[in-house]
């Protein structure tokens, strides 16, 4: 269905918000959805997202201060040892952070992202970046933009005419009762329409069944500048804002929402997970629900590996568990034994990662009898990166914009490929590591008879063959002339082909190795 577009100003703040004297920050809190959280108002995506806004003192967090990662066979298969170290990078950043409670938030940038200008025109997305991302959103932060202003419910007062933009006729009640605001700043914990020092608007995309928030940067060219690590937890949504962005690290945002979960001064009453027991004097007798202060720093360390790739062995950590009791602040012996990585990172044919649903909600023992928390976050953790092998497009015919594949030859190719880079010259490393023996790749198909990609009618190809195969994409209208659209190489990789405007009366498409 087609959606139409109606600009709405973001709140009933927006004027003196665009005049406020100084400048602010916002970070955004993920955890499991709320009954209002659905597709119809925009905050559940059930493609991209795993979660919901939260608000401040709903948050959800690690207790623990060492989790455990890993690398599965399929992993280390597709990425290799380039591709280990592209996570491992992205782990290096969250653990040379110092504690949470000596944390100096101006230390850090307000943009951390680069453009690789020779990655940019291949459309690779930068493993390490997308890692950063994932994290950053298991370690219990969403994504700062989207959640300046979230649709609650739909209400027809919300429907004023664009004219109207900068100074909306909105009743007052419009926040918090159909609109909320779930991005918080870092100094003072108040709702903010700022992330890193860059101010944000909305308008509400308005359907049939479906209304929700759409946010843009007041200043046109600021997004390309300030952007959260946070902001693309996934690389689909690089599809949309290209390839070759590298993060170097994270945004005073992304630091400002991490030092707000580990804090030591943000206290919640916390249950221990379920694989910790005493030691010492504690071992026949522990505390474990309690008042917790943040565990301050949370460190990563390696699962240890048996020989075969992918074959873990168990592994002990030992710490002091601080908590509350009669007031008193006091510190127990624990430990940990972990037999699989608590985050374990995979490469399949589709993009996954663990959800929300096994995030343990603390509300009631909070006090809040309702509430969507606090709560804790409950490992095991699964990261599954796409096998993107790259997506071919029919060409676009100037000047009506229409989508044709009337010329076989006339196709465009975005790479949309991981790879790994930074902000040098170095040129890229591009996945995956060609494997020998037979691999399994896919082609999955895509066919519309609109322009603007409705009725999408699809076909999967998932030949088996020696790594290296050249495979011909060829179609006709007869089945006698054949002409090829493209070629591709089976390196164990997901590949697509998209037409809109599939309206010849019959066409034929075949795979062929060459």
């Amino acid at each position: 269905m087609k959606i139409s577009f109606k600009k709405i100003a973001v709140g009933l703040g927006m004027t003196c918000l665009l005049a406020a004297p100084f400048k602010t920050f916002a970070f955004a809190l993920l955890g499991p959805y709320e009954p209002w959280m659905q597709a119809t108002n925009g905050v559940f995506d059930p493609v991209f997202d795993i979660g919901g806004p939260m608000d401040i003192d709903s948050e959800y967090r690690w207790n623990v201060p060492v989790v455990t990662y890993g690398f599965d066979k399929s992993f280390l298969d597709y990425f290799g040892t380039n591709g280990v170290a592209a996570v491992e990078s992205a782990i290096k950043i969250l653990n040379d952070l110092p504690p949470a409670s000596t944390i100096v938030l101006t230390n850090y940038p307000f943009s951390a992202q680069y453009f690789n200008s020779q990655a940019e025109p291949l459309g690779l997305v930068d493993l390490k970046s997308q890692t950063l991302s994932l994290l950053l959103e298991q370690m219990g932060l969403a994504q700062p933009s989207r959640y300046i202003y979230v649709l609650k419910q739909w209400d027809i007062s919300l429907q004023v005419p664009p004219n109207a933009f900068s100074s909306p006729p909105w009743p007052d009640g419009t926040i918090p009762q159909f609109i909320l605001m779930r991005n918080f700043d870092p100094q003072t914990l108040e709702a903010s329409v700022y992330i890193n020092e860059t101010l944000y608007s909305a308008y509400i995309a308005i359907d049939n069944n479906q209304n929700s928030m759409v946010p843009f940067t007041v200043d046109q060219w600021a997004s390309s500048r300030f952007t959260s690590v946070a902001e693309f937890p996934i690389a689909q949504y690089d599809m949309y804002t290209g390839g070759g962005k590298v993060y170097t690290g994270l945004t005073y945002d992304d630091v400002g929402g991490l030092v707000y979960l580990l804090s030591t001064n943000n206290i919640n009453y916390e249950t221990l997970l379920p694989d910790i027991t005493g030691i010492g004097i504690n071992s026949n007798s522990f505390v474990n629900g309690a008042w917790r202060p943040g565990v301050d720093k949370i460190t990563f360390l390696p699962q240890s590996t048996g020989v075969q790739p992918g074959v873990f062995m168990p592994m002990t950590h030992q710490y002091a568990d601080t908590y509350f009791t009669n007031g008193n602040l006091v510190q127990q012996q624990l430990q940990r034994v972990t037999f699989q990585p608590d985050f374990l990172f995979s490469a399949r044919p589709d993009s996954f990662r663990t959800g929300t649903t096994n995030w343990i909600n603390n509300a009631a023992k909070n006090g809040n009898l309702a509430g969507a928390g606090p709560g804790t976050i409950r490992p095991p953790v699964v990261v599954a990166f796409q096998k993107m092998g790259g997506d071919f497009y029919s060409s676009i015919s100037p000047p009506n914009y229409v989508w044709s594949e009337d010329s076989v030859q006339d196709q465009t190719s975005i790479a949309h490929i991981y790879g790994s880079f930074d902000n040098s010259t170095n040129p890229p490393i591009v996945y995956p590591v060609l494997q020998s023996g037979e691999v399994s790749m896919a082609l999955r198909m895509s066919l519309s008879h609109s322009n603007y990609g409705e009725n999408f009618y699809g076909f999967e190809w998932s030949p088996t063959s020696q790594a290296g195969t050249v495979y011909a994409l060829q179609t006709s209208t007869n089945l006698s002339t054949w002409g090829t659209l493209f070629a591709i190489t089976n390196n164990g990789s997901v590949f697509y082909y998209r037409n809109v405007n599939a309206n010849s009366p019959s066409r034929f498409y075949r795979l062929l190795p060459q």
